[in-house]
């Protein structure tokens, strides 16, 4: 059933009990779908980590390296980008082709498609 209420002079409609139920549905379902991505991520950084980990550990002991060398190479690659903030993001950069200002974001020119960054790390925005 709809109704009309006032409040400071504006008039709101109010939705059905049906519809508002609806929508109550239809948000639980979107948080435990959201809930269930996040556990899946959660999962995958953790497998991610300790595969990092499990490398690290096999580069370490073959190579005598010590975990001074290996933050020295992470403030290397941090500082790629010129802020120290645990990222290396490329900046926004001109299209070799055509000049435009393409975002770190993308990886292609989204003007004339010319491949901008082509790395194996680079992470989908």
């Amino acid at each position: 059933m709809h109704g009309m209420f006032s409040i400071g002079g504006s008039i709101y409609h109010a939705a059905s009990d049906g519809m508002a139920s609806q929508d109550s549905i239809e948000a639980k379902s979107t948080a435990r779908q959201a809930q269930e991505k996040v556990r899946i991520l959660e999962e995958n950084l953790a497998k991610a980590l300790m595969i990092n980990e499990a490398l690290w550990e096999i580069i370490r002991e073959k190579l005598n390296l010590t975990e001074d060398d290996l933050n020295s190479k992470l403030y290397e690659i941090d500082m790629r980008d010129g802020q120290l903030d645990g990222k290396n993001q490329r900046p926004i950069t001109a299209c070799p082709s055509c000049q435009r200002k393409v975002s770190s974001r993308h990886a292609a020119c989204i003007y004339c498609g010319t491949v901008i960054d082509d790395s194996v790390f680079r992470m989908n925005a």
